[in-house]
């Protein structure tokens, strides 16, 4: 167990903006609430628990046993919690929800593949069966089924009567531990005597485990996401990794340093090529397995950098360096358990900084390990990210409600029923503003069907455009050297022709969106001054804030055309002739092609969709109560109003109250 959990705060003075911002807004907020009615009131309570309820998503990928699980271990605090030498057939991800509220006291839960997915890979063989399909590979098909038919047959044996019975369940516990944890999530090795026989008995059927933890070090509130490596047997893995990513503020790529990013699996570069910049950290683990260490960091980041360059992704990307071997010596306060070897590096690395390696100190060992490191570029990401997006929205919608609240309170004081008007452009207010929210609805639907339109298109000219050049080039390559040897064609071309078409529909998307929210904005803020006239006085309403896109993860997919596997042999040896090469080689391409395209538009564009018009109808609506509520205000008596200023400072009057606050929200803003 941990002794020194106090090294964990190392790093949080990156999040102290964030935190501090998020108080003072909840003050405001406060604030806003002594002088609101109930409605605002209860608009403003939602506005404050999403604060309080904001959890940032930290994802870690790489490479099997580069040491994800134990980086994991280290950041929760409890080395040896998960598992770190997972078997292959393992495919769970597992999430530690850090300081969030456990639902029912509930401290552990492992949810079950149901029986459409699991259906999915044994008979079809996941991800990889489908692939081999597509392709025509008959051979290797016959060799997954075989494997899957030994798994399978593995699972009922270990689950006999109940295997049926768990599949599309979950199991719960108001526990979790080392045992039970590897009961679900770590097969372990059958033919070893000292393996407890419960080890991994549900682990083929895993889908998920989640453990609810809290570390008082850390002032927000985590989900980190432990995933499985991306390279297994039916790709399996990597579904639920990209699944995992979805959503994900952070994406730790987790390397070996032996290993780095010279021998870094394709499927795992071509995943964290579509992030941003500022989303992706690279973590180089156990440089305490180097020889010398001082010398080959520099060396490796050279290579790393190389690397990034090499595959399109920004050089500023963050590299840490570190070891969780030193950094667990360090939290566990125990330095015996370094190897020789790891010690060595230690010192070497010690003497290196400037320190006497005779007097080793735990919290140097912890700064040597990295982990400082990590953390702060892990908070300040999700300062800059998640945290700063969730205080704009929420600003936003604040000083919104403050309008509201504004405008409510001078109807409330109007004592001539003149002074409200009860006809807006010939009609009464209720139609109005149904006309205008049907208006919105409408344009909001145009919008989004233009913006997928115009997205398809390019997606689909991206395909038809890769097809051609590499029908083109098969057939170039036929003519010059005959049927003879294999052909494969990089689909990287591909992918950087939709990723182009993706982010230009993300900017139209931003662009476009925004107008409509400016607009929507601008005529509900006259119909504000159509109802209340000059007594308004000066009075905004903000546009809501336009949705985020999320980056294009579908693109990282693995599709036929990336795979190196014996099969390409096999189909080139099954086809006689050019015109056979060439019509079932487009056919394969353009399948593949179509897949991505698929993918994003359903998985990732439908979604971006949604948001805009699911942002705008919830921003109409919120007007649209208030809106209602000032025209049916004539028979609000004064008493009612002496009551809400009751609840302020006495020596302020509500608009007064109501000034100082809009003013330092949007002081906040600026």
């Amino acid at each position: 167990m941990a002794r020194n959990e106090h090294l964990l705060s190392v790093g949080n003075e990156a999040l102290e903006p964030m935190t501090s911002a998020m108080s003072g807004l909840t003050t405001q907020i406060d604030q806003l609430t002594s002088v609101a009615d109930a409605r605002s009131s209860a608009r403003l309570a939602t506005l404050k628990t999403r604060m309080e309820e904001f959890t940032a998503s930290v994802t870690f990928v790489g490479q099997v046993k580069a040491g994800k699980s134990s980086t994991v271990n280290i950041l929760a605090g409890r080395p040896n919690l998960l598992p770190s030498d997972v078997n292959p057939w393992t495919s769970v991800v597992t999430t530690l929800n850090v300081n969030t509220r456990a639902p029912s006291d509930i401290k552990s839960k492992f949810t079950f593949f149901n029986q459409d997915e699991w259906n999915n890979l044994m008979v079809g063989g996941g991800r990889l069966g489908e692939l081999a399909n597509r392709a025509g590979a008959d051979d290797e098909m016959d060799d997954i089924r075989r494997q899957i038919g030994e798994m399978k047959a593995a699972s009922e044996e270990r689950l006999g009567k109940h295997f049926d019975l768990v599949l599309g369940q979950s199991h719960q516990y108001d526990y979790f531990d080392d045992e039970l944890i590897q009961r679900y999530v770590c097969l372990g090795d059958e033919d070893d005597p000292d393996i407890d026989p419960k080890t991994g008995r549900f682990a083929d059927v895993t889908k998920s485990a989640e453990l609810y933890m809290d570390i008082p070090q850390y002032p927000i509130a985590l989900k980190l996401c432990d995933t499985p490596g991306v390279n297994d047997t039916f790709m399996v893995r990597e579904q639920i990794t990209l699944r995992s990513l979805r959503g994900s503020e952070v994406c730790v790529v987790v390397l070996a340093a032996s290993q780095a990013l010279t021998t870094m699996d394709m499927a795992l570069m071509r995943v964290i090529s579509q992030f941003e910049n500022r989303q992706l950290i690279l973590f180089i683990n156990r440089i305490d397995e180097l020889k010398d260490p001082v010398t080959q960091v520099p060396e490796i980041r050279e290579r790393v950098m190389d690397t990034l360059a090499q595959n399109d992704i920004s050089t500023d990307t963050s590299v840490v360096f570190g070891s969780a071997m030193w950094a667990e010596a360090a939290l566990t306060g125990d330095p015996d358990i370094l190897t020789k070897d790891s010690r060595e590096a230690l010192n070497t690395f010690y003497v290196a900084t400037g320190l006497d390696a005779e007097k080793i100190s735990l919290d140097k060992i912890w700064a040597l390990s990295g982990m400082p490191d990590l953390l702060f570029a892990i908070n300040e990401r999700i300062a800059e990210g998640a945290g700063m997006r969730l205080l704009e929205r929420t600003k936003n919608k604040a000083r919104n409600v403050a309008s509201q609240i504004r405008a409510t309170s001078v109807a409330k004081t109007l004592t001539d029923a003149e002074d409200l008007k009860r006809d807006l452009d010939g009609l009464p207010p209720e139609d109005a503003i149904a006309k205008l929210i049907k208006e919105y609805d409408e344009k909001s639907a145009a919008l989004s069907k233009i913006l997928r339109e115009k997205v398809v298109h390019r997606l689909s000219g991206a395909e038809s455009s890769f097809v051609k050049r590499a029908t083109d080039s098969l057939i170039s390559h036929l003519e010059k050297f005959g049927e003879q040897g294999t052909w494969q064609y990089d689909p990287a071309g591909l992918r950087t022709l939709q990723k182009a078409a993706y982010f230009s529909f993300a900017r139209k998307m931003r662009r476009e969106t925004g107008a409509l929210y400016a607009s929507a904005a601008k005529d509900v803020e006259a119909l504000y001054h159509q109802l209340l006239g000059n007594h308004l006085g000066e009075f905004s309403i903000e546009a809501p804030i336009v949705p985020q896109v999320p980056p294009p993860l579908g693109i990282g997919r693995t599709i036929a055309l990336d795979l190196q596997s014996t099969w390409w042999k096999r189909w080139w040896q099954r086809r006689k002739g050019f015109e056979a090469f060439a019509s079932d080689y487009t056919r394969l391409i353009a399948s593949e092609a179509n897949s991505i395209t698929k993918d994003l538009e359903e998985n990732q564009i439908a979604a971006v969709l949604e948001n805009i018009r699911a942002s705008l109808a919830d921003f109409m609506n919120e007007q649209k109560d208030t809106l209602l509520s000032i025209a049916n205000s004539k028979d609000q008596s004064a008493e009612h109003q002496a009551g809400l200023l009751a609840k302020a400072q006495p020596e302020k009057s509500k608009d007064e109250i109501l000034g100082d606050i809009l003013k330092d929200l949007n002081h906040e803003a600026a």
